[in-house]
């Protein structure tokens, strides 16, 4: 473990940039990710040879972020506001793929980050939604976050639970989905993500991610006070989400490919391992729970979705704890996707919001 932790610190800037940049054209399945939250498979396909740099990466990415841009201030000049908020939000998303690609939090990645920010916040002002930024402190430490509450009356909760190396604005179609739906949702960066690492510095811990997710729910609750509080997440936010659920206040919870454990020699390229040591106190120790199977039977209320091609998550492993799960609860296999369930995350969310609303457990 100690040469790997070595190796970590002894790969440089360029380098970690030089490996993203070539997993990005050598792995057909990295940009899986990035097709679900929004990027056009038709521009990476067009544009992918000239995105063979950093320099070459952030000038297509933002060249095309000008072009949603462009069309949301036509759109915004002639009224059509719905039209406005999709591209400006369009444009963030590309701008967020921009920073991306730069491993270390501060510098050039939190000056694209914040044209991200900015780009969401135009959205923001022409929504006809109400949507309220705000920055949560807990235990001294700011967490960077919105509230989108729909235009008719909420019929419950939803946080999202996003995972590492993300940002909530990444998840900006699970926030549009679930307000759709009817539901309010509560969207935080914590430690090592988005806003409370690039703006204000905090990195991730397993301490930190504990006191964020027991704020962020006691926050909901103070916002919405009448209303069922439900946790939605995704990858390791899977797991915070199962870890949150033991909140009193907590009602229902639906976790995607979650882990059931850290492992720091978990199978990630070594640039993913690099770009997280960027993110977290520290990479051997991680921030993620632990689940035996004697200390989930307290958790109930849980729907885990996993996909059997999933190579990340070990689905034996998955399913013994599900096992000790408390009632009610259902595991949802999709036999054809891998982590996450990229190209079924849009019928997942159907299929929570129905359950958040009320239907059946076993009916969604």
């Amino acid at each position: 473990m100690g040469k790997l932790k070595t190796k970590l610190q002894e790969m440089s800037t360029d380098t970690i940039i030089e490996k993203t940049i070539l997993a990005s054209l050598m792995d057909n399945g990295f940009w899986s990710r990035w097709y679900v939250h929004g990027i056009d498979e038709d521009f990476v396909k067009a544009h992918r040879s000239k995105m063979i740099t950093a320099e070459g990466w952030v000038t297509e990415l933002s060249n095309k972020a000008n072009e949603y841009k462009e069309r949301a201030d036509t759109f915004k000049s002639s009224n059509d506001f719905a039209k406005a908020e999709e591209n400006y939000r369009k444009a963030g998303i590309y701008l967020n793929l921009a920073q991306w690609v730069y491993p270390e939090p501060h510098g050039i990645r939190a000056d694209w980050y914040k044209k991200c920010l900015d780009m969401f916040e135009l959205a923001d002002e022409v929504s006809t939604g109400e949507i309220i930024r705000h920055t949560l402190t807990i235990n001294g430490k700011n967490y960077g976050g919105r509230i989108h509450i729909p235009e008719s009356e909420p019929q419950g909760v939803v946080i999202l639970v996003t995972p590492t190396d993300s940002t909530k604005e990444e998840f900006y179609l699970y926030e549009q989905d679930f307000v759709n739906e009817g539901l309010a949702v509560v969207s935080f960066d914590g430690t090592g993500q988005g806003e409370t690492l690039m703006v204000h510095g905090h990195k991730a811990d397993y301490q930190s991610w504990k006191e964020f997710t027991k704020g962020v729910v006691e926050f909901a609750h103070l916002k919405f006070p009448h209303l069922s509080i439900n946790l939605f997440g995704t990858s390791s936010g899977g797991a915070w989400a199962i870890e949150s659920s033991r909140h009193p206040l907590v009602d229902k919870i639906v976790a995607v490919s979650p882990p059931t454990r850290y492992a720091s020699n978990i199978r990630l390229p070594d640039y993913f391992r690099s770009r997280m040591s960027n993110m977290l106190v520290d990479f051997d120790t991680g921030y993620l729970p632990t689940f035996e199977e004697d200390s989930v039977s307290d958790i109930g209320n849980i729907v885990i979705v996993h996909g059997e091609k999933d190579l990340l998550i070990d689905g034996k492993e998955l399913k013994q704890v599900y096992n000790n799960l408390d009632e009610e609860k259902r595991f949802i296999t999709y036999e054809n996707e891998a982590h996450c369930c990229d190209n079924k995350l849009g019928e997942i969310r159907h299929r929570s919001a129905e359950w958040f609303k009320g239907v059946n457990i076993n009916d969604i």
